[in-house]
């Protein structure tokens, strides 16, 4: 077996470059509705993507961590590149399409939070007619498989859990249904959404969450927002509290750094229920600040909290 230098793995392919905008409620279809935040930010990018977000999240923590994904040319032309070079980011398993443009993604939240995206997945969109790079996922302790779920994602997975390492599949596998059972076999640790949750069970024809056991997954975490997560296991089934954070400003990317934060914790040892509660740390400090990426917190500031909310260690 490959030795395991890394310890998360981030794999997934959407978009680099977010720009966030406030708006006083969300459209309706034929709707004008304001943006209420100020009009210096209009032109603001900020870095993402979901497993950038994740392997950020981790590499902020002290871990080893490293990028599998499809990016255009100006991955590297507008500082991306650099920017998770000099946070020690691994980029070999990072591939760019010379010919393409990265993916962006425009984010609207309302005043509760709710928010919805629309995305141009640039050279993201040719994800599925590249092969992710082996010898990168055969070196993970954790790999999180981001969608899009595709060959390239059900690859990389396979890759992964073939090498020993834990896989966790975070997201809304129904995006991707025909992928749908196959994610669902090869993950150890499924992360979504309540109502992506629900959606899954449904297409699946399983009689409950509990069914997915029985394909593969050892656990099941059901994330519901500011109300915490529900962490399911064959044998048990417990809720995990948020993390109240100094400030709300921006929900954005909390989910990500939440699974980057819960993968950390499993790569360096931590029991799984203690994971999820840094993980719960780690998304209340991105929610402090605008951007998936600009206030992800040291492992000292990650303990200090941990120790806060949960009285735990680390």
């Amino acid at each position: 077996m490959t030795d395991k230098t890394l310890d998360v793995v981030a794999v997934g392919s959407w978009t680099n470059f977010d720009h966030l905008f406030r708006v006083d409620r969300l459209p309706l279809p034929g709707d004008t509705v304001q943006i209420t935040g100020s009009i210096g930010a209009i032109e603001a990018t900020y870095w993402g993507g979901c497993a950038p977000n994740n392997a950020v999240a981790a590499a902020r923590l002290g871990a080893s961590a490293a990028l599998v994904s499809v990016v255009g040319r100006d991955f590297r032309e507008r500082g991306y590149q650099g920017y998770l070079e000099a946070l020690s980011v691994d980029l070999r398993g990072v591939i760019v399409l010379e010919e393409s443009l990265c993916g962006h993604s425009f984010l609207f939240s309302d005043p509760s939070g709710d928010t919805i995206c629309l995305s141009h997945l640039g050279a993201a969109a040719f994800q599925a007619q590249q092969v992710p790079h082996a010898d990168v996922l055969a070196s993970a302790k954790v790999a999180i498989i981001n969608y899009t779920f595709d060959d390239f994602a059900l690859g990389a997975a396979r890759l992964a859990s073939r090498a020993g390492a834990q896989v966790v599949v975070s997201g809304a596998l129904m995006t991707a249904p025909d992928y749908a059972a196959a994610m669902v076999q090869t993950a150890d640790l499924l992360v979504c959404t309540e109502h992506e949750l629900d959606r899954l069970i449904a297409h699946l024809g399983a009689p409950g969450k509990h069914a997915l056991f029985d394909l593969g997954v050892r656990a099941l975490v059901s994330t519901r927002g500011k109300q915490g997560s529900v962490l399911s296991t064959p044998e048990s089934e417990c809720a995990i509290p948020a993390a109240r954070p100094a400030r709300v400003v921006d929900p954005v990317g909390a989910g990500d750094s939440f699974v980057g934060g819960l993968a950390t914790g499993l790569a360096l040892g931590l029991p799984l229920e203690t994971a999820l509660k840094l993980g719960a740390v780690v998304a209340s400090y991105v929610i402090e600040a605008e951007g998936c990426q600009t206030n992800l917190p040291t492992r000292q500031q990650a303990s200090s909290r941990l120790q806060e909310a949960f009285g735990l260690s680390w």
